[in-house]
């Protein structure tokens, strides 16, 4: 039976615990915030280049032929980038996403002679090494989002798509929904599909300034500035799911932690009650004692 000297080791233990736990929460809750205020940034740039390249589509017309937008046939080689988080205390994160990612794997084998992948992050590379050729490592994508890493990714994934060495290319990570709710997600990056302008509810035409019906003379000619911009959607994709990956992770470790902490009290709370027990038992035990003893010298 475990001593008073035990449970009292057991609730510092646990105390360390709970301070530790909490610290992480406030923590993540501020990253958080951050990862949110990060999303609503750029979010007005998404509708800007979204309704462009919608309008620049349609004026060309026929016209829009860019490589980028053009299917290999047959696809037989496919690239998949992987974004998850570098660090773990955040829950099923990483894993859903990864055991995605593995299922759609498994699921293709007969249709792909090989994929390859791009992991994003030390626990994805930890997770398909051994399991799936890898490509490229790219670390810190969620940890610290930035256009100049999207734009390393975007001009791999993009070279290696016009040399012919993959014939998609694919892009998996976490769709973000709120703090503790995430859906992963792996959709096709290249061939690029052409631009409708209706693809998100939040970047339709209806929602531009100017209105639908606006007429807009393009400098330069919509041709050339569709194969601008084609380039820079690929990868403000690649950046917006990475700041996506961000704030679920942030969401994700928030909550762990919150649960954590939590269960830290709950144990606290047990152990204390065990702990008073015990002493309780000591005292009891102590003072039948000293009346055994006091009744013994009366005798």
């Amino acid at each position: 039976m475990p001593t008073l000297k035990d449970y009292n080791k057991k609730l510092v233990s646990l105390r360390n615990t709970r301070k530790m736990t909490k610290t992480m929460q406030m923590v993540s809750a501020t990253k958080f915030q951050r990862a949110l205020a990060a999303q609503a940034r750029v979010r007005p740039y998404a509708l800007a280049l979204n309704s462009t390249l919608a309008r620049a589509a349609r004026a060309a017309g026929s016209e829009t032929q860019n490589p980028l937008c053009t299917p290999h046939t047959p696809a037989y080689k496919a690239l998949i980038i992987v974004l998850s988080s570098d660090r773990g205390l955040c829950g099923s994160f990483n894993h859903g996403i990864h055991r995605a990612v593995a299922r759609w794997i498994t699921e293709r084998e007969d249709r792909y002679t090989d994929i390859d992948l791009i992991c994003c992050s030390r626990k994805s590379a930890a997770f398909f090494r051994g399991r799936q050729s890898i490509r490229m490592q790219h670390d810190g994508a969620s940890a610290s989002p930035t256009m100049a890493g999207a734009m390393q990714l975007g001009d791999e994934a993009i070279q290696a798509f016009l040399k012919g060495d993959y014939d998609e290319v694919h892009l998996a990570y976490n769709e973000f929904i709120n703090a503790v709710s995430r859906t992963p997600r792996i959709e096709i990056l290249l061939p690029a599909a052409p631009p409708t302008g209706e693809q998100n509810p939040a970047l339709t035409m209806e929602n531009v300034q100017f209105g639908p019906a606006a007429e807009v003379a393009f400098e330069p000619a919509p041709v050339e500035l569709f194969n601008l911009l084609i380039p820079q959607t690929i990868r403000f994709r690649i950046f917006s799911a990475m700041l996506e990956t961000a704030a679920g992770e942030h969401g994700a470790r928030m909550s762990a932690m919150d649960n954590a902490t939590k269960n830290s009290d709950r144990l606290i709370e047990t152990f204390t009650l065990l702990r008073n027990r015990v002493r309780q038992a000591g005292i009891t035990r102590e003072l039948a004692e000293i009346v055994t003893g006091a009744e013994a010298l009366k005798g």
